[in-house]
């Protein structure tokens, strides 16, 4: 009987990309963001490595939650948005847009949350690979491991010197501490620079790239 493969669900909080991107690109030597294949690639491998599914082969569906609502649908589509989410399509992401900013403009997108154990309530999900910083989801993963599912966090702690004061960024600790598994991403950064010759290249390599898009 042929086994299964290993279902994965891979979540990112677009806020908290938001600001690794925005780190990356500015305040970090690298001045590059990062490429959505590779990372998609690289947390699917992460994954099988995490959970050590007995057949070391795994399918991975991957969702993004904007910070901010659809932006058609009001009509103030950029084009460094509309770029931006060419390249999220590209590199297989479904794209999950907020409901309600509220007055800041945009916040995590909670919904990922009751998507995610709604999604795995009606079809097979083996474990969740979710890249935040954010307290707001530190719910989810106690709410799949009552439902079986382990959860691999990818968190990034990072600081940074602006307008004359520093900026530290950090994964929320009750968010690590109920993950089942937690990987500094960080660190795999560092070790990991943009490279021509580098056979992992989380970050988009700017001496191959046109342009670098952005959004706000």
């Amino acid at each position: 009987m042929t086994q299964e493969p290993f279902h994965i669900d891979f979540y990112i909080d677009g806020f908290t990309l938001k600001k690794v991107n925005d780190f990356y690109r500015n305040y970090h030597p690298y001045h590059t963001s990062l490429n959505f294949i590779a990372l998609r690639n690289w947390a699917r491998r992460q994954a099988i490595r995490v959970f050590n599914p007995p057949r070391k082969y795994a399918t991975m569906e991957c969702h993004y939650y904007h910070p901010y609502r659809d932006p058609r649908t009001f009509g103030n589509a950029k084009q460094g948005m509309v770029n931006f989410e060419r390249e999220l399509h590209y590199a297989g992401f479904q794209i999950h847009y907020l409901s309600d900013v509220g007055e800041a403009g945009s916040k995590p997108n909670t919904d990922m949350i009751s998507d995610a154990t709604l999604f795995a309530s009606y079809r097979k999900v083996d474990g969740i690979v979710l890249l935040t910083t954010q307290g707001q989801f530190s719910p989810m993963p106690d709410r799949l491991k009552d439902m079986g599912i382990p959860t691999l966090l990818l968190g990034w702690n990072f600081c940074y010197e602006k307008d004359n004061r520093w900026v530290h960024w950090k994964t929320d600790s009750m968010l690590r501490d109920r993950s089942a598994y937690y990987i500094a991403m960080e660190q795999v950064a560092n070790n990991n620079p943009p490279s021509l010759f580098s056979n992992f290249n989380l970050f988009k390599n700017h001496k191959t790239e046109g342009h670098r898009l952005r959004f706000s």
